[in-house]
């Protein structure tokens, strides 16, 4: 039965019923295409849970790449919806046969672990769940049809997701960003950061450390069990990763990300791990080089923006206290001010002459 506390909102039923409808029709590959934080795993389940109830014999294999992924999966399959389904590493060399297989990140779906998935499992019918329906590398992904349930930009406005203020960084060196984390720790709270190179993980690890803030490099070699575990349990501040925590991994607590120049895919994956919602939490702080190939503001527009320069956090919004307390003390110093400036006026012909006019410096 299912648990009465799970939530199944409007959109994720409207979803559902359009993926179901899409199989009715004669589709045999399905990609649902939905934000992070908007329920991509329930949406799922609620598909397999339908699918079941009409064709019981139904045999389901949910495929992903990340282990932590498959297990996020049957924690929530035994508590809410208790469906019969396998759970299976894509890299499995002998999967179990299947009418339906889930393919979760599906942009994935292009590698040739997919493809030998599917040749071994034998299904007929394909679910593709994902947040990103695009790959860097442009290969096409080879889904037949796409339900989309909506972008980032439209569950920040319905409050499914979390809004967030956007930082932005003059450049994207290690010891920058690390002197900007160590002067103010407690404004950022838990945070993940992201580089290019596990090199620069470990050189800003080493540069927190020197000022006492724990942080920890989580690798593909890591324990990153234990080191997740401490970064919930708030033993930990801040973990430091290449690419290891673009999917996959949710902690609705979340308060900063701090990522690394990438364009479009990466950029989002990456954004995305701040923007659930937990309680008491108002916003997400992004920060971003201004350099970066893909700006978050294309992702949504931030509620609050803001630049680093001489050693402060500036504002671009417009709208905060501290910009209307400069543009106050400004005025109120012009206006003590009178300035003499010389007009250079042509009168007529080849002839000029100086006219001094008195008016405000602004």
């Amino acid at each position: 039965m299912l648990d009465q506390k799970l939530e199944e909102r409007d959109y994720q039923r409207e979803a559902v019923e359009k993926v179901l409808q899409q199989f009715a029709n004669g589709k045999k590959s399905v990609m649902l295409e939905s934000p992070v934080g908007s329920g991509k795993t329930i949406m799922g389940l609620m598909i397999i849970r339908e699918l079941q109830q009409r064709f019981p014999q139904l045999k389901v294999s949910w495929t992903a790449s990340r282990k932590h992924i498959l297990q996020q999966v049957e924690a929530i399959n035994a508590r809410w919806f208790q469906c019969p389904l396998n759970t299976v590493s894509v890299f499995a060399s002998n999967p179990p046969a299947a009418d339906l297989v889930v393919l979760d990140e599906a942009h994935h779906e292009a590698t040739q672990s997919c493809l030998d998935f599917y040749e071994k499992s034998g299904n007929p019918l394909t679910l593709g769940l994902t947040a990103t329906p695009l790959r860097t590398d442009r290969m096409r992904l080879a889904f037949e049809t796409n339900v989309s349930c909506g972008n980032i930009a439209y569950f920040i406005q319905r409050s499914v997701l979390s809004p967030f203020y956007s930082y932005k960084l003059k450049d994207w060196h290690i010891p920058q960003v690390a002197k900007v984390f160590c002067e103010n720790p407690e404004m950022w709270g838990k945070t993940i950061a992201f580089f290019s190179r596990i090199s620069e993980c470990f050189e800003f690890q080493e540069l927190l450390r020197n000022e006492g803030i724990i942080c920890e490099v989580v690798t593909g070699s890591s324990n990153k069990d234990a080191q997740l575990e401490a970064f919930i349990n708030g033993d930990v501040q801040v973990v430091a990763n290449v690419s290891v925590l673009t999917e996959g991994f949710d902690l609705p607590e979340l308060q900063s990300v701090f990522i690394r120049d990438a364009s479009r895919l990466p950029t989002i994956q990456m954004a995305g791990r701040g923007l659930r919602k937990a309680a008491g939490k108002t916003h997400c702080k992004i920060v971003q080089s201004s350099d970066s190939a893909y700006a978050v503001e294309k992702i949504a527009e931030p509620r609050e923006s803001f630049r680093y320069r001489n050693g402060k956090w500036l504002s671009c919004s417009g709208n905060t206290q501290a910009v209307i307390a400069t543009c106050e003390t400004t005025m109120a110093m012009l206006e003590k001010r009178k300035v003499e400036m010389p007009l250079y006026l042509k009168t007529s012909g080849r002839h000029f002459k100086w006219v001094t006019l008195k008016r405000s410096a602004m």
